[in-house]
């Protein structure tokens, strides 16, 4: 073979990355299967895979209270001379100081509020029964096939927007909050910023490691207060622009349930 067709032969086995003589065989088949162009157009190895987990989406914070704080002080003192009084913290939650969790049974609810005024109904699927305390605007949910609690949902207003006359003041995460405080005035109150939530169009939300009572599920915590958005544009061009964090919204709302990570991804 000639210089010439010796380096025509090179540059099509370099073109093709397969040559027997260059390599023993082995060079284009790994050069094949390990090395792929992924649809962002960078390199990756195909032996290797990369699952998402569900502490990928885990938040690892912890939440401090400013107990020292003057109004922390005054709406703690309201919150105690209360008749009834609602906590909702990382793991545990708290009806008049009897304690009850994700997890917990239909028995052990009745056992802390009785039998549901407003009713016990099951969902169309059958999957979960729910629970109705009308007279407290509290609804708990229990999975039907393992009969645990899986959702508890909490609501400061009723259906017309009118302050729940039971009670001003709730405890969250230690911390209290008056029926007619934004947001961010409950915020203060605490080290929580708007950098540690997650937000949707309509809420705000956390997802917690601690205490979920299944390896493959977490609990998520939704904060029922709308974000608030610039606008951009005028007249019919009007869009939502960037997310303002000077601004907020009441809290209507506040739900805890058991989520799994493709409920988490959707």
């Amino acid at each position: 073979m000639n210089i010439k067709t010796h380096f025509l032969v090179v540059s099509i086995c370099l073109a093709h990355y397969s040559c027997g003589f260059l390599d023993n065989g082995k060079g284009g088949k790994e050069m094949s299967d390990i090395i792929e162009k992924n649809r962002d157009g960078a390199l990756k190895d195909s032996h290797q895979e990369t699952s998402e987990k569900i502490d990928d989406y885990t938040d690892t914070y912890t939440i401090m209270p400013k107990y020292g704080d003057p109004k922390f002080k005054e709406l703690i003192t309201q919150f105690n001379k209360q008749e009834h009084r609602f906590e909702i913290d990382t793991c545990e939650f708290k009806y008049n100081d009897q304690s009850f969790f994700i997890g917990d049974s239909p028995e052990k609810i009745i056992s802390i509020f009785g039998e549901p005024d407003g009713g016990i109904i099951e969902s169309i699927d059958k999957t979960v029964v729910s629970y109705v305390y009308q007279n407290l605007l509290l609804t708990i949910r229990f999975s039907i096939d393992e009969n645990k609690m899986v959702y508890y949902l909490l609501r400061m207003r009723d259906n017309n927007g009118d302050k729940n006359k039971l009670y001003d003041i709730i405890k969250f995460r230690k911390i209290p909050y008056k029926m007619d405080m934004e947001l961010n005035d409950f915020m203060i109150l605490s080290n929580l910023t708007h950098s540690m939530l997650k937000r949707t169009k309509s809420s705000f939300y956390m997802i917690q490691k601690e205490c979920s009572p299944k390896d493959n599920s977490r609990i998520k915590t939704v904060i029922g207060s709308y974000p608030a958005f610039e606008s951009k544009g005028t007249g019919h061009l009007t869009y939502r622009g960037n997310f303002d964090p000077n601004t907020s919204d009441i809290i209507k709302a506040i739900d805890v349930s058991l989520v799994s990570l493709e409920k988490i991804k959707e």
